[in-house]
């Protein structure tokens, strides 16, 4: 076969294929060492702080943790000049990695961007502290129609603020396969066999087996449910050929014609393909479609400067760079769609192109859209999961 065009690997990618690597690499490992969902704390005291003059922090030291796109360092020197503080930057490899390394250097962190079904792992490791909402006010510009509150709320406290959110659709390319139905059953029609694409991230792409099943929590199933979801994952065996590593090892397995539908993993790969002359199609079937959410959680460290904390939060949830973010990384960010298409985010960079290559005008629905949306939880029987998953990968 001549090879489809090449996509060079760009950091934008480094945050979903980490989740890949952390579904498969060591998840059960590090939830274990927190300790079950059930010893968690049964209330913890908000990070409180008064009037604040930014002033004050001048000399001070942000150690943040993050996700390769989501700060670049350009970005992060504008707000260390504007405060007169340091920012010092780390990045995820993968999201069981990360809560181990905060895990063993509690003190060494301020800010993480925790993934959603893993905010009460920190919090029943008595790693983070829950904000306080109120001292970071452009939180209004969050959009209202995402429950995320779902992945942050536990015990009765919310413990994190949203910073991106993405979903987990169908796709395919119009003109080189057939035109599937939109439904998670299309991935079964024998007019695909051998041409459909899965990123290698069980508790990312696995959840569309129990939504297409009717299952009421497709994060949380019994015993007969965790079997009729291996049966149904046995017989998707025919379709797979293989398992794609990332987002680019996706994006070349489509631009290589290797693959024609499947389960998109971020809508870079849309975007890259477009850019390239290769038309992607995506929709959300009716039955729900897993979805994933990164959220800042504060940790103890940072509840000692949580002035700063706060402040570079808030400054980070203002309309230019959010839709800065969006714009050069085809992130969603917070932005509900008419902020996102306001003379304000157009002016930082988020033109129609731009928009275009995100999430956000696929928002324009409304509730329909947002309906289907399963965010992610957390797994309470992950090393089930992982079997599962190994099972079939060794059978492809």
């Amino acid at each position: 076969m001549t090879p489809g065009p090449q996509f060079e690997k760009n950091n934008r990618f480094s945050r979903r294929h980490a989740l890949g690597m952390a579904a498969a690499g060591g998840a059960a490992l590090a939830l274990s060492a927190c300790g079950s969902s059930s010893s968690g704390p049964s209330s913890a005291s908000v990070a409180t702080v008064g009037k604040t003059d930014p002033a004050s922090f001048k000399g001070e030291t942000l150690n943040l943790f993050t996700w390769a796109s989501y700060h670049e360092n350009a970005w992060l020197k504008e707000y260390e000049q504007l405060r007169g503080v340091t920012i010092k930057k780390q990045l995820f490899g993968s999201v069981s990695d990360g809560f181990a390394k905060v895990q063993a250097d509690p003190e060494g962190f301020d800010l993480v961007l925790a993934t959603s079904g893993w905010v009460e792992n920190y919090a029943d490791a008595g790693l983070i502290v829950p904000p306080d909402q109120s001292a970071v006010p452009n939180m209004k510009n969050i959009l209202t129609e995402l429950p995320w509150r779902d992945a942050t709320e536990y015990k009765g406290q919310n413990w994190a603020i949203i910073y991106n959110w993405g979903d987990e659709p169908i796709c395919w390319l119009p003109g080189k396969t057939p035109t599937p139905k939109v439904a998670w059953k299309s991935l079964y029609d024998p007019a695909y066999t051998g041409k459909v694409s899965l990123v290698d991230d069980p508790t990312t792409i696995m959840p569309f087996i129990p939504i297409m099943l009717g299952y009421p929590d497709p994060y949380d199933l019994d015993e007969k449910q965790m079997e009729g979801m291996k049966k149904a994952l046995t017989e998707l065996r025919p379709q797979v050929t293989h398992l794609s590593a990332s987002i680019e090892d996706q994006t070349n397995d489509f631009a290589n014609g290797d693959v024609t539908m499947g389960i998109l993993y971020n809508i870079s790969t849309q975007t890259a393909l477009r850019d390239n002359g290769i038309k992607m199609t995506q929709k959300l079937p009716p039955e729900g479609v897993p979805t994933w959410s990164d959220n800042y959680v504060m940790t103890k460290a940072g509840a000692k400067k949580a002035a700063l904390c706060y402040d570079f939060i808030n400054y980070t949830l203002t309309v230019p760079w959010q839709a800065r973010f969006a714009a050069e990384s085809s992130n969603t960010g917070i932005l509900p769609l008419k902020l996102a298409e306001s003379k304000e985010a157009v002016e930082a960079g988020l033109n129609e192109q731009a928009l275009n290559a995100t999430l956000l005008p696929y928002t324009a629905e409304g509730k329909p859209f947002f309906s289907k949306l399963a965010l992610n939880k957390r797994v309470p029987n992950l090393e089930e999961w992982l079997e599962l998953w190994n099972e079939f990968k060794i059978s492809l």
